[in-house]
């Protein structure tokens, strides 16, 4: 019985060793290095994408402030969302120039927004230095710079 015993140890042992390449406790370490490696490269990843590090050196050379800027939007090809950035004109009216433009086409000139429901002579005014007419490329431009 002794005899018996012994080999069925011997079996299991030998049946173990060849189906199973590593220990426990070497399948361990290696998933505890993959994740070890995967969080390591995430932060670099993180951390690069934090610093900006693909973006080129940028310098200020001068004193420039918000108010100085204009962008004048070409009315015929600006989405609602940029017109609402115009003075006096919320989504309501923005959304109407759109719907407007989509129906009966571009705008010749700017005094053609008082078709627009909602768009009187006071807001054509209050928009005109900030919106154009035409295609040409969008431009921001500096007050007493140009």
């Amino acid at each position: 019985m002794e005899g018996c015993l012994k080999g069925l140890v011997d079996i299991m042992q030998k049946s173990r060793k060849s189906s199973d390449n590593f220990s426990p406790a070497k399948k361990q370490l290696v998933v505890i290095y993959f994740l070890a490696t995967t969080l390591f490269i995430g932060t670099i990843i993180k951390t690069g994408m934090d610093h900006h590090w693909w973006l080129p050196e940028t310098e200020i050379t001068s004193e420039v402030k918000p108010g100085d800027i204009k962008v004048r939007l070409d009315i015929n090809n600006a989405p609602w969302y940029e017109l609402v950035l115009l003075p006096k004109l919320g989504e309501v009216k923005a959304k109407a120039i759109v719907a407007y433009r989509e129906k009966h086409g571009n705008f010749k000139t700017l005094d053609e927004l008082s078709n627009v429901r909602g768009i009187g002579p006071s807001i054509t005014e209050a928009i005109r230095d900030h919106v154009k007419i035409g295609s040409d490329t969008p431009h921001a431009c500096l007050d007493n710079r140009e």
